[in-house]
């Protein structure tokens, strides 16, 4: 037979095992909130440099496309005198 100690005893490990589950389910998600909000950060960052190299590109084809305006009206003028 059971007795009362021994009911007390399994509900108490019960408790401790319930407790130590809800800790480690606690520290997991403030640990994955953490990853989030370091993945978004990540994320921002791709996306500032990305848009910083298409304005590099830009400027060198807005160079490029100068240059060749300057070019042509170089060219004319050579042919005029």
């Amino acid at each position: 037979m059971l007795n009362i100690g021994t009911i007390n005893l399994e509900l108490f490990d019960l408790g401790y095992i319930a407790s130590g589950f809800i800790f480690a389910l606690v520290i997991c998600s403030f640990y994955i909130s953490k990853l989030k909000k370091e993945i978004k950060q990540t994320k921002r960052q791709y996306e500032k440099k990305s848009i910083g190299m298409d304005d590099s590109n830009m400027k060198v084809k807005t160079l490029e496309n100068k240059i060749k305006t300057l070019e042509t009206a170089l060219k004319k003028q050579m042919e005029n005198k």
